[in-house]
C-alpha cells in the first residue's frame, strides 16, 4: 500500500503529457523515499524515468517497496482535469487493485476522484543504463525546446555534434533544406564539456516526444557519446528529475 501527494498538479501535465507520448504504460515504483515513473517505448528506443524524491512531495506512505504498471495514456487524461489551485493525490491499495487518484483544490476545498486500472500488481524491477558519455553541457529547458522544434521543420534525423573548439553543432537536413545552430559556452550553454570530439545522430520524432516536459522543467542537461545514446534530464524547482534516454540512429 502507499499514498502520495505532489503539491501542484497543473505543473504535472507536462510529466504524464511526456509519458504518454514514449508508452502507454508506466511502471510506477514507490519507495518511503522516492516514486519513480518508468516508460519504454515499444520500440525500445527510448527510456524515460521521472524520479520524486520525498522532499519534493505533500506527504508520502509506504508500507514497503511496491511496483505497479498503470495506463500512463489514461493517467494523462486524468490529470489533465487538474487546476492549477489543485494537490494531485495517488494512493494504491493492493486488496482493490486500483489506483485512486484524486485531485483537491486547496482554494475551495472542493475533492474530485477517480480510479484507474491496475493492469500488473507484480511489475518487474527496472535499471537504468550506464555508459561512458564524452560531451556533456546545460541550458535553459526551453531553448532545447527550440532546438527540437526548429529542426522539426527541416529533417527527420537531429544530429550533436562536438568540436575541439569546444563548441555543439546541432543539424537537421531535408531536401533542399538544412538547419544548424551552433552551441558556445554562455551561448547560450550554461556550461560545456568535451571530453572528446562526438558525433550522434537520433530520431526527430523521438526527440520531439522527449521536450514535453520542458513546460515545467528549469534546466536541461545533455550527455552523449559517438553513436550511443543521448541522456536528457530535466530538473524542477522542486528537486524532482525527468531522465530521458533516447537510442542513435546510425546513418
Amino acid at each position: 500500500m502507499f499514498k502520495f501527494s505532489y503539491g501542484t498538479a497543473s505543473k504535472f501535465k507536462y510529466i504524464t503529457q511526456a509519458m504518454a507520448k514514449i508508452s502507454d504504460e508506466t511502471t510506477l515504483e514507490v519507495t518511503s523515499d522516492e516514486v519513480r515513473f518508468w516508460l519504454m517505448s515499444p520500440d525500445k528506443t527510448s527510456l524515460a524515468i521521472f524520479r520524486i524524491p520525498a522532499v519534493s512531495l505533500e506527504e508520502i506512505e509506504a508500507d514497503e517497496e511496491t511496483r505497479i504498471v498503470i495506463r500512463s495514456d489514461e493517467l494523462n487524461k486524468l490529470v489533465k482535469r487538474a487546476t492549477r489551485n489543485d494537490i494531485l493525490t495517488l494512493e494504491y491499495d493492493p486488496s482493490n487493485v486500483v489506483l485512486r487518484l484524486t485531485l483537491l483544490d486547496r482554494k475551495h476545498e472542493i475533492l474530485r476522484g477517480f480510479e484507474l486500472t491496475v493492469v500488473d500488481t507484480n511489475a518487474s524491477e527496472l535499471k537504468e543504463p550506464s555508459f561512458d558519455t564524452t560531451t556533456k553541457f546545460a541550458m535553459d529547458a526551453s531553448v532545447f525546446k527550440l532546438i527540437v522544434q526548429d529542426a522539426k521543420v527541416v529533417g527527420d534525423i537531429v544530429t550533436f555534434e562536438s568540436t575541439e573548439n569546444e563548441e555543439v553543432i546541432v543539424s537537421a537536413r531535408g531536401e533542399e533544406k538544412e538547419y544548424k545552430w551552433k552551441l558556445l559556452r554562455g551561448r547560450p550553454l550554461e556550461d560545456l564539456e568535451v571530453i572528446e570530439p562526438s558525433r550522434a545522430s537520433y530520431a526527430r520524432s523521438t526527440l520531439e516526444a522527449s521536450v514535453k516536459p520542458t513546460g515545467a522543467a528549469e534546466r536541461t542537461r545533455v550527455e552523449y557519446a559517438t553513436d550511443h545514446p543521448i541522456k536528457i534530464e530535466y530538473s524542477f524547482p522542486n528537486a524532482e528529475r525527468m531522465i530521458i534516454y533516447v537510442a542513435p540512429t546510425i546513418e
